[in-house]
């Protein structure tokens, strides 16, 4: 639920000074610290300003209650009331000028640089990411907050102000302003939002509720002419006035000479109070950019645990899948061997030594079929040159109570080749190749 809409649909339809007031202090220090840039530092004229945005919300407040972020609108309603006001003030070359009291917003060079170009840089981004800045940044909300405002999850809210903040920092890096996006986000926490006089925020809305209640009395006085008058020193005069219009001129300049009493004693406090806020801000965004660092960190270091881990059960189940299609294809042969007709045999020979595990593990296709034929018959192999590409090939199985001239037949018949009696004369010995009694055998293509 958005409390700003309810607050300002309290005031549009029952005149409730008091959520109207809440409203003023709210949104005050946001609306006058905007209106402190553009004015070029002037604080008489940014209170003008904010008076200014604060009556036209008054005037609108209808309308404005079914606005998405009443932050943003107050901060683009500064903005145009800021420019007229900047060109008004130009226009009276003439008139004399008040002492300007100037707050130090940092004595930081990065928002020295960006101070500037702040406003024009955030008046370039759409709506959506001005409110997601202006939220997160300049009034410090929590993400969670944030989403909730805008009307979306804490993790989407995160995600819309960081894409924000990366617009808003290419913006200004167009202006000639190099931040990164920690410095940048540092830079707004602390310094964005300065604090405003401690009685303007009463002033105002002394000022607009009164000026609507004699603009509804049909006073002839009416608020546009009672902003027109102010400046700092004369904002508490004009709300007394229209107030207390009839009241006698003595009571009114008592009242006047106590009010500005109290205002100077305000404004000296404000200014010591400034300073101290300002310390608390700068800390508070340090301590927000150092818990963003650190989940930013566990966040990296948890996707390279994963990272790594997907590798490895990738890895795992390659050699897992070419293992079971090597044992399908030697289990296939094995079966075709095993239902074959059983042939005579010419001479009774003994039965053949059952080997109770025959086991190659990525051994060499001729070291495998050289070792099994010595096992089973003691044969003396001599291999077809067409074949000598293949030996170069790796062998992984793993069988169990099979005679070793049974395996060597299942090797053979898997990697299409065969037994020839007497091979060739072209068949030529590799010379590192042993010579031992026994049957001299050839080794083929099927």
């Amino acid at each position: 639920m958005n409390d700003d809409a309810q607050l300002l649909r309290r005031y549009a339809e029952a005149g409730s000074e008091s959520a109207f007031s809440e409203l003023v202090s709210r949104h005050i220090d946001l609306v006058y610290s905007a209106a402190l840039r553009q004015v070029g530092g002037d604080a008489h004229l940014a209170q003008d300003v904010a008076q200014t945005v604060f009556a036209d919300l008054a005037r609108k407040a209808r309308t404005v209650s079914g606005h998405e972020v009443l932050t943003g609108w107050l901060y683009q309603a500064t903005r145009y009331a800021a420019s007229k006001a900047v060109r008004t003030e130009r226009r009276r070359a003439t008139r004399e000028k008040e002492a300007v009291a100037m707050q130090e917003l940092s004595s930081d060079a990065s928002w020295e640089q960006l101070q500037p170009v702040l406003d024009e840089a955030m008046g370039r981004l759409g709506a959506k990411d001005r409110n997601a800045v202006l939220l997160r940044y300049f009034e410090r909300k929590e993400l969670r907050v944030v989403g909730d405002t805008l009307g979306t999850s804490e993790e989407a809210a995160r995600k819309r102000v960081s894409r924000a903040l990366e617009r808003l920092r290419r913006h200004l890096t167009g202006r000639g302003v190099t931040l990164s996006a920690t410095t940048l986000a540092t830079a707004l926490t602390g310094s964005a939002v300065q604090a405003a006089p401690a009685a303007l925020a009463g002033t105002i809305s002394a000022a607009v509720v009164a000026g609507a209640a004699a603009a509804a009395a049909g006073s002839s006085f009416n608020l546009l002419n009672l902003m027109s008058m102010t400046k700092l020193k004369t904002g508490l005069l004009s709300a007394a006035v229209v107030v207390g219009a009839g009241t006698p001129v003595v009571v009114q300049q008592q009242s006047l000479s106590r009010l500005r009493a109290e205002n100077r004693d305000l404004r000296e406090q404000s200014y010591q109070l400034g300073s101290l806020r300002e310390g608390r801000q700068q800390i508070a965004g340090l301590r927000v950019d150092a818990e963003e660092l650190n989940r930013l960190r566990e966040e990296v270091a948890e996707l390279h645990r994963l990272r790594a881990e997907v590798a490895r059960l990738r890895r795992e189940k390659e050699d897992a899948a070419k293992l079971a299609a090597q044992n399908t294809q030697l289990k296939e042969a094995l079966a075709r061997f095993a239902s074959a007709p059983e042939r005579k045999p010419e001479v009774q020979k003994p039965e053949p030594e059952v080997l109770p595990l025959v086991q190659f593990e990525d051994a060499s296709l001729h070291d495998a079929i050289v070792t099994l034929a010595r096992q089973a018959a003691n044969l003396n192999l001599v291999f077809d040159p067409e074949v000598e590409p293949l030996l170069d090939s790796s062998l992984t199985i793993l069988l169990e109570n099979l005679a070793a001239e049974a395996a060597l037949k299942v090797i053979l018949s898997t990697n299409n080749l065969r037994l020839v009696k007497m091979p060739g004369p072209t068949w030529k010995r590799r010379d590192n190749t042993g010579i031992w009694h026994g049957d001299v055998v050839g080794i083929t293509k099927k």
